[in-house]
């Protein structure tokens, strides 16, 4: 099926690993250009390597970009602009979870993940827009949790600014279809993605990594019975920044193994 999406521009902000780098695999699959930017300068290039084996050069860019800096957020995205001669699709894939209970977060954690998961869309939303326009409009795609409807005591300052960001999502969507640009969620249950490889390598560096994943499936209760990978996730993302898209705009899609019980 072609996806329509050859020489589009999608931005990734993050984008170094995991769900992020995945994506701008199957962006670069499908013909599309892609930028890629991060703050770990090591594993930015090791990420551009990756996708400079599968592409040609002049389909990759990269930067050093802080996305809860302000001045870097639009350097990245002006940059991106000026090498590619326009932006089409931006992915907010940057993101970071706190594991703790109310009076466990700390004052800076809370503002972290404030900044990570407001803050950091905002700008690269503010940034992107004007480019969009001048295409005729475009994509912008959240990367977010089921934790945004269904809280967990032990994530609480993620659950919450992760609801909030649902919020901003659904309203931006109403307001930017004026300008023909569609806005859509991706809401996440269980990936495997480098996060979880470093919890898993935290507590149990013994294991055999399938049967960690296996046990923390079935522990967490997945219908599907396991846990999802991060090709699966890129894959909703690229559908929704696709033509085949064209009238899916405001709403949320779970690639959560069925693990999300609210409506």
């Amino acid at each position: 099926m072609d996806l329509g999406l050859r020489g589009k521009v999608a931005v990734i902000m993050g984008g170094t690993s995991g769900v992020g780098l995945k994506t701008a695999e199957v962006f670069l699959k499908e013909g599309a250009k892609v930028a890629i930017c991060g703050r770990n300068e090591n594993r930015m290039k090791s990420a551009q390597d990756h996708l400079l084996s599968l592409a040609k050069k002049e389909s990759v860019f990269s930067k050093a970009c802080d996305v809860t800096l302000k001045s870097d957020v639009e350097a990245f995205i002006t940059s991106t602009a000026e090498t590619f001669g326009g932006i089409d699709i931006l992915v907010n894939a940057a993101g970071q979870s706190v594991m703790g209970y109310f009076f466990d977060i700390t004052d800076k954690q809370w503002e972290e993940q404030i900044q990570l998961k407001y803050f950091a869309i905002i700008y690269a939303i503010r940034a992107v827009h004007p480019y969009l326009v001048k295409r005729g409009g475009g994509r912008i795609i959240n990367i977010n949790a089921t934790l945004a409807k269904e809280p967990e005591r032990h994530m609480v300052a993620t659950a919450a600014t992760r609801a909030g960001l649902l919020n901003l999502s659904k309203t931006l969507s109403q307001e930017l279809a004026l300008d023909n640009i569609l806005v859509n969620s991706v809401s996440l249950g269980l990936i495997r993605t480098d996060q979880w490889e470093r919890r898993r390598l935290k507590s149990s560096p013994d294991m055999d990594p399938e049967d960690y994943y296996k046990d923390l499936a079935k522990k967490r209760n997945i219908p599907l019975g396991r846990v999802g990978e991060a090709e699966e996730v890129a894959s909703v993302i690229v559908f929704l920044a696709s033509e085949k898209a064209s009238y899916v705009a405001g709403s949320t899609i779970e690639t959560a193994g069925a693990i999300g019980k609210a409506l």
